[in-house]
């Protein structure tokens, strides 16, 4: 495992992933650097939330689908390498990359706190869940167009809560949904919130993280494996 999620961040080093993710990087920087200090925080949240955690659903979309036109997933299957290691490798090397980028973001905007490691763990807990549901749109589709049509269809079930749960005052039953943990936990960088509450937030992130994997699992031994 530890060697094939070299080899995975090594492509995705010469394919120019790290190159993209630190021009986004360097531009956001210099966005937030000149807002009013007092808008950074949550310009930043927004930031971090929308594009750095989720922009591994957009890359591993075209890594499978690369793979699938270069004709690699059938030798990749027929050795020892196991759905599970496949997915994780993708997903932990394209979530690095969404932590590096983060962490670009957020020191020369904030001081570090306590919470600095929380909104970490919930970045890489937020990243590694869309990576995973991208690997498995991308299972089953063939063209570019279809995967990016369906992620967006997907994509916009899971913000629909977010408005009633903006509206609402952030009421606790719409943590159960996907999505509103992760923002729900990066919100409590602006207003801090119970233990308890960041807690769930954890514990709902991890519990939708495993959903991504077994979806993307399921996928993959169906159309990649068995077809």
């Amino acid at each position: 495992m530890k060697e094939l999620l070299r080899k995975e961040i090594t492509l995705q080093w010469r394919q120019g992933f790290w190159l993209v993710y630190f021009i986004v990087a360097a531009i956001y920087i210099l966005v937030l650097l000149n807002l009013p200090r007092e808008q950074r925080m949550m310009v930043s949240l927004v930031m971090i939330l929308t594009d750095t955690s989720v922009l591994g659903v957009l890359f591993i979309g075209a890594l499978v689908l690369l793979e699938k036109q270069q004709s690699v997933i059938p030798s990749l299957f027929v050795t020892p390498l196991s759905p599970g290691a496949y997915i994780w490798s993708k997903s932990l090397s394209l979530s690095l990359i969404a932590v590096c980028m983060s962490i670009g973001i957020y020191l020369p905007v904030w001081q570090l706190s306590l919470f600095s490691p929380f909104l970490l763990l919930g970045i890489t807990l937020t990243a590694l869940s869309y990576t995973m549901l991208g690997l498995g749109i991308a299972a089953s589709v063939e063209r570019i167009n279809a995967y990016f049509g369906t992620q967006m269809l997907y994509s916009v079930v899971m913000a629909l809560p977010i408005v009633p749960y903006l509206l609402l005052n952030r009421h606790p039953l719409f943590l159960a949904l996907p999505y509103i943990p992760s923002l729900d936990f990066m919100l409590a960088a602006t207003k801090a919130i119970p233990l308890w509450r960041i807690l769930l937030d954890v514990l709902l992130m991890c519990f939708w993280a495993f959903a991504a994997y077994r979806f993307a699992l399921h996928r993959v031994r169906k159309y990649m494996i068995y077809r």
